[in-house]
């Protein structure tokens, strides 16, 4: 995999976050928090995952292993969840625009949050924090769409022909 790849790969997953959240958006606070069937319990508990999985694997390409994960109460609602996500978006952005290709084959080295150590190597774990967006994309997808606020295709060639 090339760093052009891993570049396009970032843009396409702050599209697909960027067209799922204008569907988010339209969502009153009731159904925003509703319980709903994910690991996470709402809509909102599976954004801040989804933040917080992209913050953690920044973090550890930082050499920071954080050892919390972020927390769904400390966000009031979808509006600071989505302040919240600009930064960490921007970092992203800046890192993998650093990159040469060379770098992707670094191993990175870090603890997860109950101290277990691994190491990766970049493209992997650069891959990893693609699909793991897109995984959480896919499940909230059919949920807003059953709530009467549907996103328009988030396919990857969707993307491409949007930019192409």
């Amino acid at each position: 995999m090339s760093i052009l790849r891993i570049q396009k790969l970032f843009a396409y997953n702050a599209w697909g976050w960027d067209h799922l959240f204008n569907s988010v958006a339209k969502l009153d606070a009731a159904a925003y928090q509703a319980p709903q069937p994910f690991f996470w319990g709402s809509i909102h508990g599976l954004l801040v995952h989804g933040l917080t999985a992209e913050w953690i694997w920044y973090n550890r390409c930082q050499g920071h292993s954080p050892t919390n994960l972020l927390n769904p109460t400390d966000y009031a609602d979808f509006a600071a969840v989505q302040a919240a996500w600009q930064p960490v978006r921007a970092d992203w952005f800046r890192y993998v625009n650093s990159l040469t290709d060379e770098n992707l084959n670094q191993t990175i080295t870090y603890s997860n949050t109950q101290g277990n150590r691994y190491s990766l190597v970049l493209a992997d774990l650069l891959q990893h924090v693609m699909n793991h967006a897109t995984e959480h994309r896919s499940q909230l997808s059919p949920t807003l769409y059953n709530l009467g606020f549907p996103t328009p295709p988030l396919d990857y060639l969707a993307f491409c022909l949007e930019k192409s």
